[in-house]
C-alpha cells in the first residue's frame, strides 16, 4: 500500500503585463456606469433644487426647472434622436451646439465603456479558468488611481479642475454660457457638476474596492487551504 498526497490547485499570484490593460478597461467600464448614474438620478436633482436653492439663484420656480432639466437629460440619452429644445427657456445657437458636443462625448463614453466591459468579462473568465488572482488586485489599484486623484483635486479647487476639463474636452468656447442668452446655465450650478463628478468617482471607487476585497477573500481562502492537513489517498 502506497501513500500519496492530493495537492490543492492553488490560485496563481504572479503578475502579468495584461493585468494593466484589464484594469484600464475595468476603469473605463466603471466610469460609463458612473456617468449613467450621475445624469439619470433625476430624484437627486429634484432634491438639489432645494439643497442648492436653484429657484433663488435662477429666478425660476421648481416646475419650470424640472421640465427644462428633464428635456436636457432626455436629449443626452444615447437613445434620443432629434434636436434639443427647452420647453420654456430660450437657448442660443452656441448653447445648443455645446450640448450637442456633450451628447457626443457621452455617447463615446458609453460605447467605450460597453466595449471595455465586454473585454473585462472575457479577460476575467480566462484568468479565472487559469486560476489567476493577482489581476483582481491590479485591476482594483488601477481603477482607484483616477477617482482618488479627482476627489483630492476637487476638494482643493473644483472650479479650476472643471475649467481645465472643458478646455481640454472642447475645441471652442461654447461652454462659457451667458445667462442672458442661455438661462439654462442658471439651473445647473457648479455644485451640481461637482456632485455628478463625485457620483462617478464613488462608483469607480466602490467597484475597485469590491474587486480588491474579492482578491483578499480568495487569498485568505488559499492560506486556509494550505493550513489544512493534507489529504491522503490509499491505493494498492
Amino acid at each position: 500500500m502506497k501513500k500519496t498526497r492530493d495537492i490543492p490547485f492553488e490560485p496563481k499570484e504572479g503578475f502579468h503585463w495584461t493585468d494593466i490593460p484589464t484594469g484600464i478597461c475595468f476603469l473605463l467600464a466603471l466610469i460609463a456606469v458612473g456617468l449613467a448614474l450621475a445624469i439619470n438620478l433625476r430624484p437627486l436633482y429634484y432634491l438639489d433644487i432645494t439643497w442648492f436653492d436653484i429657484p433663488g439663484e435662477s429666478g425660476l420656480n421648481a416646475v419650470v426647472i424640472k421640465e427644462n432639466y428633464n428635456a436636457l437629460i432626455d436629449y443626452c440619452s444615447p437613445f434620443f434622436k432629434g434636436e434639443l429644445t427647452f420647453p420654456s427657456l430660450r437657448a442660443s445657437a452656441s448653447g445648443i451646439s455645446h450640448f450637442a458636443e456633450v451628447k457626443h462625448i457621452f455617447n463615446v463614453i458609453y460605447i467605450v465603456g460597453l466595449i471595455s466591459l465586454v473585454i473585462c468579462i472575457v479577460s476575467f473568465i480566462i484568468k479565472k479558468k487559469s486560476n489567476e488572482t493577482r489581476y483582481l488586485l491590479v485591476a482594483g489599484i488601477v481603477a482607484l488611481v483616477i477617482p482618488v486623484l479627482f476627489v483630492i483635486f476637487a476638494l482643493i479647487n473644483f472650479n479650476a479642475m472643471f475649467t481645465l476639463f472643458h478646455l481640454l474636452a472642447f475645441k471652442n468656447g461654447d461652454w462659457m454660457f451667458d445667462p442672458a442668452t442661455d438661462p439654462v446655465i442658471n439651473i445647473l450650478p457648479e455644485s451640481f457638476f461637482m456632485q455628478c463628478g463625485m457620483i462617478i468617482a464613488a462608483t469607480v471607487i466602490i467597484g475597485a474596492v469590491t474587486v480588491i476585497l474579492i482578491w483578499l477573500f480568495r487569498r485568505k481562502n488559499r492560506k486556509e487551504v494550505r493550513l489544512l492537513p493534507p489529504k491522503k489517498n490509499y491505493y494498492y
